[in-house]
C-alpha cells in the first residue's frame, strides 16, 4: 500500500467512525430504546459504511492534497 493511501485511512477512518457514533447517540438520547436497539440496526450499519467511505476518500484525500502543498512549499524554502 503506498503512501497516499495510508494516509487517507489514518486521517480518514476517524471521521468515519466518530460521526455515525455521535449522530446515533443524539437519536438515542431522547428516546426510550435500548443500547442494542440504538446501535445494533441496519441504519447504523450503513451510516458508517457510508461515513468511512466518505471520510476515506473525501476528507483523507484532501487531507494528502493538503499535505503534498506543504511538503512542496517547504521543499522551495
Amino acid at each position: 500500500m503506498n503512501e497516499r493511501w495510508k494516509h487517507q485511512i489514518k486521517s480518514g477512518l476517524p471521521f468515519g467512525i466518530i460521526m455515525p457514533v455521535i449522530m446515533t447517540l443524539v437519536e438515542w438520547y431522547g428516546t426510550s430504546e435500548t443500547f442494542a436497539e440504538a446501535f445494533f440496526t441496519i441504519k447504523f450499519l450503513v451510516k458508517l459504511i457510508v461515513f468511512m467511505t466518505a471520510g476515506i476518500f473525501l476528507i483523507g484525500y484532501s487531507s494528502w492534497r493538503e499535505k503534498r502543498k506543504n511538503n512542496e512549499y517547504n521543499n522551495q524554502k
